[in-house]
């Protein structure tokens, strides 16, 4: 066996942990990996999304299942564990902007530029050029949307119900609706114009 391919041990639990009916170690782990494999790839576009680069972006993703491991090792609430996992990287975007450590201010538009400069290998100059416009016209779209249309339309794309968006943002879920409704009506506006 390689050295890279050893893990380590987890140590049997205890027999009063057993009797409590706290989880083992290899059950939370089982269940983190399992939201691992499902999130991953949301939480990271929604990462992007807000405007942090992919380097950010991948460290906050494990940042937000060490939480979601400790929580589950403290027996947090079970309840709704999606919703609490983009609260959680809620929170992780708006500490990120807060933070000393931020470098530099991204804007949206310089972050979907960024991500839309990868060449496409089946594109033309000119189709790479069309996708780059519509991008930008699509940025600048929400750019204008109000914080709250922004985070409902940004949850949603990351795969959030509405429940659980109402959930994160504290609002009702037909608040949920209608701001999805009024920031698609004004994407529509904007964008088909």
């Amino acid at each position: 066996m390689a050295v890279d391919d050893q893990r380590p041990i987890s140590p049997a639990p205890r027999r009063d942990e057993v009797d409590r009916g706290v989880p083992s170690t290899s059950q939370l782990e089982q269940e983190v990996v399992g939201f691992f494999d499902e999130l991953r790839g949301p939480l990271y576009r929604y990462f992007l999304c807000t405007g942090l680069s992919r380097d950010d972006a991948s460290e906050c993703v494990q940042e937000t299942f060490l939480r979601l491991y400790r929580h589950l090792q403290r027996r947090g609430d079970h309840s709704n564990l999606r919703g609490w996992i983009f609260q959680v990287a809620r929170n992780l975007i708006r500490d990120e902007y807060k933070s000393a450590r931020r470098r530099r201010t991204e804007t949206l538009d310089s972050s979907i530029e960024r991500l839309s400069a990868c060449p496409d290998p089946e594109g033309s100059p000119e189709d790479q050029m069309l996708r780059r416009e519509r991008l930008h016209r699509l940025r600048s779209s929400i750019e204008k949307l109000t914080p709250q249309q922004r985070n409902c339309v940004l949850l949603r794309v990351a795969g959030l119900r509405y429940r659980e968006i109402a959930e994160m943002l504290g609002i009702g879920i037909s608040s949920v609706g209608e701001l999805m409704q009024r920031a698609i009506a004004r994407l529509n506006e904007d964008l088909y114009e």
